[in-house]
């Protein structure tokens, strides 16, 4: 604890002159009181497992509503130091340095003029000794492609061994962590597209590895399916009626494109139908003797 503290904030007067003989100036100055003058300490060092000091470790102070109040980085020998801390509860602290996992939290109550000490340690972060692959699809226009399926497979020999299944964001992103060194292949699956193999290799450890995929159009999946059931006003099935596909255009107007007949459950089928408004015209007919 610190045994004197600015009462005031240190202020500055306005400038004045003498330029006469015995000339006498008043230099008034009014003091506002400190923010500080209440303010707690917390200081203390990071350290590993060993008990050594970790340098340039960022240390951060958050509120009870996980806002970020400060933050500062250890010196050479560790340490840290916050001591502009205002009297309230609900303080919370963190640690993490490069190659370390985040610490444990650390709650605190900071009282007037308290000064909190407390030694962060910090562990080796295992996951860091992997690498990731970080990945976007998109089609040829240059849209994300979600909710595609990402396989990706190791290569041992001449054969290729399963790893991991992801899929892609709405965003067209996807991610595979926790890699070895080796060699590896993406292979992508969406509907309306061509699946798409990529390879990859992993040559070191604790690599981001950015893969993008794009994606050829398949005309033919991507194309839409057309389904119905025609009944009758008994909503009885009706065999043989006859289904006309009509295309809906700019201006309004319909175009017939296609025809088909419904089965014996009055199921009708349209595929390939390419993107458009469409409907259907149905009836059937019966021979009159």
């Amino acid at each position: 604890m610190y045994n004197f503290k600015e009462e005031y904030m240190l202020g500055q007067s306005e400038t004045k002159s003498i330029q006469k003989v015995a000339e006498a100036i008043r230099l008034d100055l009014t003091l506002l009181p400190s923010p500080f003058v209440d303010s707690g300490t917390l200081k203390g060092k990071v350290r590993d497992h060993n008990g050594n000091p970790i340098p340039d470790a960022v240390v951060l102070i958050l509120d009870e509503s996980n806002s970020t109040l400060a933050n500062t980085v250890t010196g050479n020998d560790g340490s840290y130091l916050f001591n502009t801390l205002k009297p309230g509860s609900g303080y919370q602290a963190y640690a993490k340095a490069p190659g370390f996992e985040l610490s444990e939290k650390l709650s605190f109550i900071i009282n007037p003029n308290d000064s909190i000490e407390y030694d962060f340690l910090l562990v080796p972060d295992s996951s860091q000794q992997y690498s990731v692959v970080v990945g976007v699809i998109q089609n040829n226009e240059d849209f994300p492609v979600n909710t595609a399926s990402v396989e990706l497979f190791r290569a041992e020999d001449s054969r290729t061994v399963p790893v991991s299944l992801t899929f892609t964001n709405e965003i067209g992103q996807f991610v595979f962590s926790n890699l070895n060194i080796g060699s590896y292949v993406v292979k992508v699956n969406a509907n309306g597209y061509f699946s798409e193999h990529y390879p990859v290799i992993i040559s070191s450890m604790n690599k981001i590895i950015p893969v993008n995929i794009r994606l050829r159009e398949d005309m033919k999946a991507s194309k839409g399916i057309i389904a119905g059931v025609i009944t009758n006003n008994e909503e009885q099935p009706l065999a043989d009626a006859d289904v006309i596909l009509y295309r809906l255009n700019e201006d309004g107007s319909q175009s017939p494109v296609d025809f088909t007949r419904s089965n014996k459950e009055g199921v009708y089928l349209f595929v390939n139908v390419p993107h458009g408004q469409y409907c259907v015209n149905s009836n059937r007919y019966i021979t009159v003797k």
